[in-house]
């Protein structure tokens, strides 16, 4: 606890390194039955509030590590996710989602200062945590149809909500809803509730059934005439920047993808562990003059390979976090973020695709048995990555540096 202590004390995310990595080795002994049992991973959880890395989901204003402005600390936070990644993926896209919800609300949303202060004391005192219940069926982006209406003391919310990453361990949800009187978010209409989801008629329908992530529990929430008292809720201009039309043309969107490269990229490393102790515990020597199968030219080449190409988009995950920076601080196209953050994700999927998906051709056909569950890094990464089109990615940088395009504000974000 010394150098956790050491490490409060000096109020910076990049000593929250450390910090990641030594989790990472916590969570990676446990990997495996979090993804045969789905459960959400309440002791994982446990650890990162005891470590106290909470602080990297807090400004400094409130006693986090997270300066204002510059972006300074992403390329730090970038490489917490990454190790917490590695170790168990679920348990760091949860705390993604709850870093990323809590930064806002003590950054720039109206909560109350009242409810705030309350809030703060729930996180850091009794592990509260928030996740985002915001996606619903729409073929149209920032498509809200959950209704809010108002009623005395606060307003009253009614709808679906899907893809509420953490939400079977969360106490809250923020949740981006219509409000009466409005045909769209679009001429006014959106309006955000910070809501308990253990209030009178929100029900969580545990029904996250998927090929990776297992332990994201993501399932859908209901809300039926749930109620929302002031202070908790806010109209739209003041919410999230992450589901705002008006941010589209801000560097938001990369900045959220550089972190979702990171944890992308964590899935790359852990599989790559899992392979390494695989082989040397378990695979059995081709040539009877090698003490181990270490000594097989072939496997240390694809290791090697493996390795190299996750070495290269963690680097390209870095220049993009730095380009962030560099345009809080000295201003430059969005563009030119938006291309590195591009570089990234592609180089990370690729990556950590590869290296998963190869796994077993090194460690043999013993290795495909649900006791060791070394299938989860092709599903997990595979899971997270599906919302992104590489082709996509790939046309859009290449019209880039071939014409000088900027990709669309509504692509990166």
């Amino acid at each position: 606890m010394a150098e956790v202590e050491r490490v409060i004390a000096q109020k910076s995310a990049e000593q929250f390194v450390y910090v990641a990595e030594q989790l990472r080795r916590e969570f990676e002994k446990t990997a495996a039955e979090v993804d045969a049992t789905g459960a959400y991973p309440t002791e994982n959880m446990r650890l990162i509030h005891e470590t106290g890395l909470d602080s990297i989901c807090f400004p400094r204003e409130w006693g986090g590590v997270i300066g204002a402005g510059h972006h300074d600390d992403l390329e730090a936070i970038a490489e917490i996710f990454t190790e917490l990644s590695a170790g168990e993926s679920s348990t760091a896209q949860i705390f993604n989602v709850h870093r990323g919800l809590t930064l806002e609300l003590f950054s720039g949303s109206a909560l109350s200062g009242e409810r705030k202060r309350a809030l703060y004391r729930e996180i850091m005192e009794e592990e509260a945590r928030i996740c985002s219940p915001a996606a619903e069926p729409t073929k149209k982006r920032f498509s809200f149809q959950t209704s809010c209406k108002r009623v005395p003391g606060g307003v009253v919310i009614d709808g679906t909500k899907y893809f509420a990453t953490g939400c079977e361990g969360s106490r809250y949800g923020v949740a981006p809803v219509l409000m009466e009187g409005f045909s769209s978010v679009e001429d006014g209409g959106l309006h955000w509730a910070l809501v308990r989801l253990d209030a009178e008629g929100a029900t969580l329908n545990h029904d996250w059934d998927n090929m990776g992530q297992r332990a994201t529990g993501s399932g859908s929430v209901t809300f039926r005439n749930v109620f929302v008292p002031d202070g908790s809720h806010w109209s739209g201009a003041a919410g999230s920047q992450r589901s705002n039309p008006a941010a589209a043309k801000s560097i938001t969107g990369p900045v959220t993808q550089i972190v979702m490269a990171a944890i992308i990229l964590g899935m790359g490393y852990g599989a790559l562990d899992a392979m390494c102790k695989y082989i040397r515990e378990h695979v059995r020597p081709t040539n009877p003059e090698w003490k181990d199968q270490t000594e097989d030219p072939i496997t240390q080449h694809h290791i090697g390979r493996y390795s190299t190409m996750l070495s290269a988009a963690r680097s390209a995950n870095r220049d993009a976090a730095r380009s962030v920076a560099k345009h809080s601080r000295h201003g430059g196209t969005r563009a030119d973020v938006s291309v590195a953050m591009m570089h990234a994700k592609v180089a990370a999927i690729d990556a950590a695709l590869t290296t998963a998906g190869e796994l077993h051709k090194l460690c043999g056909g013993q290795s495909t048995a649900n006791t060791f569950r070394l299938d989860r890094f092709w599903r997990n990464a595979r899971t997270l990555s599906t919302h992104d089109s590489q082709d996509v990615k790939l046309r859009q940088i290449g019209s880039y540096v071939l014409g000088g395009i900027e990709p669309p504000a509504n692509f990166v974000t």
